[in-house]
């Protein structure tokens, strides 16, 4: 199956959800098919078997093959949405994803386990604990440069207007979720439409996972904050989300989630209010009972760094382990 000629003003017929099982919440992604002369797909799933039957079997739905796709926008590097990268790139596809994003792919491995190490000890994590979460971010790095390939693949810069098969995409920089996420914002015949990948969903917020347990951790939620801040004078009619279903109410769910950052933020104060002097780990502890996904904690070393830049929450370090205490109110 040939691809359909470019014009250059693309015909688009519709936007279709691929949506695929992932094994950890929300328990699913999604990504978005694109159809015009074109066919452009915003992110790409997971990396299982049955994300890549997925992607074949939507696209015959509507009579393509993966060599028809003509690009994939990428709009985060985590693996739940660059999983099929690599099976559209190899059918042809030419890849799209933020500069800063295929910069970060190159980094030194022995930088990431110092961060990693650095950090993970801060927030109270020792000896093994901390060696597992080393572990962890090499493979992560190492999937993702696998996955999403830098060398191979088309940046964009964010606040810039790109092209892409006859459409016209501006990338909003929405950190929080993910350091150098973009949410891509177009106009569909007189629709205005916002991909936002992980920044903006509906029913829930994403977690502030920004920089993963690594330097810049503290600063998540403050990053979130700006991420909304950057959305807030925009319109769209639609927007179509990473996780959770489409939606049309901008506005509310940008104030949600904004509510929902706040709500974090203050369940933390209280936390070490009535745990504190305490690690980022007993803080969680103490605010979700068992630690089972990093994103908790995660949550939880954004939050602190919101309270301490907002003064009301201090920390002492000894041997690299951070203990955090409420700031008494000035008389």
């Amino acid at each position: 199956m040939s691809k359909p000629t470019k014009q250059t003003e693309p015909s688009v017929a519709s936007i279709t959800r691929l949506e695929f099982d992932i094994e950890w919440p929300p328990k699913h992604a999604a990504a978005y098919l694109i159809e015009a002369d074109a066919p452009i797909v915003i992110d790409a799933g997971d990396p299982s078997d049955r994300a890549s039957e997925t992607i074949r079997e939507t696209l015959a739905t509507k009579g393509y093959a993966p060599s028809d796709v003509e690009a994939v926008i990428v709009t985060h590097p985590h693996s739940d949405h660059i999983g099929q990268v690599p099976l559209l790139r190899e059918a042809g596809a030419t890849i799209y994803a933020p500069q800063p994003v295929l910069e970060r792919l190159e980094r030194d491995g022995d930088e990431l386990a110092a961060g990693v190490s650095e950090v993970g000890q801060s927030a109270g994590y020792r000896g093994e604990a901390i060696e597992r979460e080393i572990e962890r971010a090499r493979d992560s790095l190492q999937r993702n440069r696998r996955l999403l390939a830098p060398t191979e693949a088309v940046g964009f810069e964010f606040g810039e207007a790109f092209t892409v098969g006859g459409l016209q995409f501006e990338a909003v920089h929405t950190p929080g979720h993910q350091l150098h996420h973009a949410s891509l914002a177009t106009t569909i015949g007189d629709q205005r439409i916002l991909f936002s990948g992980d920044a903006l969903i509906e029913p829930f917020r994403s977690g502030a996972i920004h920089v993963g347990i690594d330097h810049g951790a503290y600063e998540a939620i403050d990053a979130f904050h700006d991420a909304l801040d950057r959305l807030e004078p925009y319109s769209f009619d639609s927007v179509f989300p990473g996780h959770g279903p489409v939606f049309t109410d901008f506005d509310q769910t940008i104030e949600f989630t904004r509510n929902e950052l706040e709500s974090l933020t203050a369940e933390t104060h209280e936390a070490i209010v009535t745990v504190g002097p305490a690690t980022p780990m007993e803080i969680t502890r103490h605010r979700m009972g068992e630690v089972r996904y990093p994103a908790q904690l995660l949550d939880t070393l954004g939050a602190l760094g919101t309270l301490e830049r907002r003064g009301r929450v201090e920390h002492v370090t000894r041997d690299g382990v951070r203990s955090y205490a409420t700031v008494k109110p000035t008389p």
